[in-house]
This record gives C-alpha cells, structure tokens and sequence, in this order.
C-alpha cells in the first residue's frame, strides 16, 4: 500500500455486523463504526438483523438514515444463527476486505485502517485483532468475563483461527474455502478458521487493531453463552467428525468443577490480592460455567437443542446478490453415537487439551 494512500487507493472494506434484540449494543457499535479515520468512500456497513422482535432494526435504520451510503440494513429470517446472519452480510457485501464485528463492540477510530494496513504489510488474507474485555460493573459474573476475556493471540498460535467478534477476510477466502457454517450455535469462528489454515493461508493477529468487547456482567447471559459453547463442541463433532474430536459425554471431567489448583491462573497475579470471599465467588461462577457448558453438551447430544442445517456456500464475484454454489450438505441428525465415543487421539497441544469453556470463549453470537 502507498504512503498516504488516497481512498481511491485503499481496497473497499465491507463490515458486517450481524445482531438479534439488541438495540443498545448495535447503536453503540454503529457510532464507532461511522466515525472511522478510513476513507467513507472506500469502506461500508451492512447490519444483519437476525429476525429481532424488538427495535433492534429501527434503530439500524435510523443510522442508515443518518449515514446514507455508508450504512445499509439486511436481515436474515430463515435460520436464527449469528453465523447464517453473517454468511447474509457476506453475500450482500461489495468489499474486496470483508470485515466482521458483534453488535456490542466498540471499535477503535482506527480499527478499520489499523487492520487493513496490516493486512497489506503481512501479505494476509485472514486477520485477528486484539479484543479487550472492559467490566461495567464488578460483579462476579462480569470479572470472569473479563478474565478469561478474548485471549486472541492465543487463540491464532495455538487453535488457528480468531473469534468473529473483531475479523478480517479478503473475499477470495470465502470464494476458495466457502462461508461460515450457518448451522452452528456456536464454535463456527473456530470451524472457519481452520478450514482457512487447511487451504494453505497463514491465521495472522494484529494487536494494533483494537476493538472493546463488554463483559457479561450478568450471570444469566454468561452461562447462556457456555449452554451454547457447549452444544457448539457436540455439533462441531457431528458435522466435522474428522477435525473435531471433543471429550466423550461420560468423560467424569465435564461433570467435576473446574481444578482448584488452576483456577487461579485466569486471573495472573491479580489472584493474590484478591479477599477470599472475592476468590470464593470468582471460583464459582467458574464452576456454573463449567456445568452450564456440560449441559449444552447433554442438550445437543439428546436433542433438546438442535440447530437448523446450512450448507456451506462459495462466494462468487462481489455484489452477485445470490449464492454461486452449494459445496456442502448436513444432517443434523446424524448422530455419530457420541455419548459412547472413546476419547479419540490425545491432544497435541495446550490449547488443544483445555475444555471449550477455558478455551474458547467464543460463541460470538451478535448479543455477545
């Protein structure tokens, strides 16, 4: 890229943000988004209203309103799956850079430029960027949050691939490898990722592009996420038996809290400072989530919370407007007898060994 590329320049970026029922989180991510020191000319918005029930489309036509030609609303009513809400974004999308943010993420004013600079430094077709976990307010629920957060380097060296809540991808990826598996509840970000690394591309992470990812401060909405983190690990193991070979269900280490030993590594040296009350009760949020992200698990194995099949589409030239072709099918029910699987080959790595819940973090559905 030149020195001071004018936007003429610059590749066109297209930034998908998919969203359900979340009207505060989208207005906040549209603000940083429309206020970026990228050119406006050389960059769009396209929010994915997931069928919300609430004002979640009216505030994002209200922006569009705001900001015409720069921000456009889309929506995506067949499946109710943040992954199929942003495989919509994509296949509405003009940009050669298709970037991708939760509704509820607040970017950097250099976020855009920050990544797309990197992209042309690194030569890089798919790019992490860093995610801080900020904590609202400090109750239990929302420090966990924060400190097990979004570890994405990590998550890059060790499980390549990067979590969608902040993302970068030249569209010859999803032309050549195929979107995002629609019929995920959760873990698509991981499934990507590596079917990017298996066609030969490079998983790269650019700290300099910044983006802010609120901590759940309610436990509720925490241990909804780990329901989902765990009935995602079940439906990765169904549809991608080759690649993903997750703890067998009768496992005893799903159904024990997590190790009192090493829990404390979440929280590095902060740990020590901590009051034991303040230890007590960070450990058992620890525990429900542990619990919570078995019992997505068991939902999924026995079919209380099965997600709706979607193929895997490759993307034709940009602005086609349709799906160029078909590259794969699922069954849903097709149930490879989970629950009595041996463990499979020992993990390879640390990442590897960890359970989805300390590893992951990343059912970044659009109220993540």
């Amino acid at each position: 890229m030149p020195a001071n590329p004018s936007a003429a320049d610059r590749p066109f970026v297209s930034v998908v943000v998919p969203v359900y029922n979340d009207p505060d989180g989208i207005r906040a991510t549209l603000d940083s988004l429309v206020d970026q020191t990228y050119p406006e000319t050389a960059s769009e918005v396209i929010v994915v209203d997931n069928d919300s029930t609430d004002e979640t489309p009216a505030v994002a036509r209200s922006v569009a309103a705001d900001h015409p030609g720069l921000v456009r609303l889309v929506r995506e009513t067949e499946i109710q799956s943040s992954y199929a809400a942003r495989n919509a974004g994509v296949r509405a999308a003009s940009g050669d850079v298709i970037a991708f943010v939760d509704a509820d993420v607040v970017a950097d004013a250099d976020w855009l430029e920050a990544g797309v600079e990197a992209m042309g430094e690194r030569g890089a077709e798919y790019l992490g960027c860093r995610v801080d976990v900020p904590c609202p307010e400090p109750t239990f629920a929302g420090r966990y949050n924060a400190a097990t957060g979004f570890p994405v380097r990590r998550y890059v060296e060790e499980g390549s691939f990067a979590p969608t809540c902040a993302l970068f991808v030249a569209r010859a990826v999803f032309a050549d490898v195929g979107t995002f598996d629609g019929g995920l509840v959760s873990g698509g970000d991981v499934e990507f990722g590596r079917r990017v690394a298996a066609s030969g591309r490079k998983i790269h992470y650019a700290p300099e592009a910044r983006v802010e990812h609120p901590a759940r401060t309610s436990l509720r909405s925490l241990l909804e996420k780990y329901v989902r983190v765990g009935g995602g690990a079940v439906q990765q193991r169904r549809r991608y038996p080759d690649r993903f070979d997750p703890r067998p269900l009768y496992d005893p280490v799903l159904y024990l809290p997590p190790h009192p030993l090493r829990f404390h590594r979440n929280f590095g040296a902060e740990w020590d400072r901590l009051r034991r009350t303040e230890k007590l009760g960070l450990y058992a949020v620890g525990a429900l989530v542990k619990f919570a992200e078995t019992g997505g698990r068991l939902a999924e194995r026995f079919g209380v919370g099965s997600a709706p099949a979607e193929g895997i589409d490759r993307l034709g030239p940009a602005a086609t407007g349709g799906r160029a072709e078909r590259v794969a099918e699922f069954d849903p029910a097709a149930d490879a007898q989970l629950a009595g699987e041996s463990a499979g080959a020992e993990p390879t790595t640390e990442f590897e060994s960890m359970t989805d819940a300390e590893r992951a973090a990343n059912a970044t559905e659009p109220s993540d």
